[in-house]
């Protein structure tokens, strides 16, 4: 299948939050986010995108998500090779993700590249706001996008993306935790007019992000940890404090 822009996405989404898993006796596909603040994001965005490009064509059929509260998760498990086959038709192999990059095709098509960003970001992504300590009032008002993995080629391969569109972006020094397997690799935009650039033509399509920086363009600043309802609730209404 050739790449469209739609689709674009949905590989940056996998690659965010999906997982193939395959042996000798199965072919398992999954997708899924936190239950809590991404399930708005996979009902009115992910699941329309994936019943389109990918759901209907294969099999015509819409996903099912379903909950799982316990764990905190909503997503969706799908036991087919056809389906696993049609993502590793665009280079994506099963298991884990420590050497996975762009695919080539995306990254030489900058419409296709922009999409594919959104995806992966929406999912894997996070934008927070630091204090300002050099100012008397030190509220959370120093907006920086972050995308942190475990593969250092899809950091680099974001990295030049990122400066290949004019952005300034900043690799961070890859940190091993005490309980991480691997080194876990970042990469930062800090630059306002790069946040503003990456808001205006990127996007982001979770509400899980987007309500961060709504509330940054209404108040200034964004409290920290406060969840998507605090911050629905902010934007509903017209007063200035959560």
């Amino acid at each position: 299948m050739k790449i469209d822009e739609d689709l674009a996405e949905l590989l940056g989404i996998h690659i965010g939050d999906g997982c193939i898993s395959e042996n000798s006796r199965y072919s398992e596909y999954y997708l899924g986010g936190d239950l809590i603040e991404e399930k708005e994001y996979h009902d009115d965005w992910v699941a329309p995108l994936f019943n389109k490009k990918i759901m209907n064509p294969l099999f015509g059929k819409d996903v099912i998500y379903k909950e799982h509260p316990k764990v905190g998760i909503y997503g969706f498990h799908i036991f087919n090779k056809k389906l696993t086959d049609f993502f590793k038709s665009f280079g994506i192999k099963a298991g884990p993700k420590i050497n996975i990059g762009i695919p080539k095709i995306i990254l030489t098509n900058e419409k296709l590249l922009k999409r594919f960003l959104r995806g992966l970001f929406d999912t894997d992504g996070s934008i927070f706001f630091g204090k300002n300590y050099t100012a008397k009032n030190q509220i959370n008002n120093r907006p920086t996008i972050q995308l942190s993995g475990v593969s250092e080629r899809l950091i680099n391969d974001v990295f030049y993306s990122l400066r290949k569109i004019g952005l300034n972006p900043r690799l961070k020094k890859p940190y091993k935790g005490k309980r991480d397997k691997n080194k876990v690799y970042s990469v930062r935009l800090y630059r306002i007019d790069d946040i503003s650039f990456f808001i205006k033509n990127i996007e982001f399509k979770n509400p899980k992000h987007f309500t961060k920086w709504q509330i940054f363009e209404k108040i200034g600043h964004c409290p920290p940890k406060t969840s998507l309802k605090q911050r629905k609730n902010l934007l509903s209404d017209d007063s200035k404090s959560l």
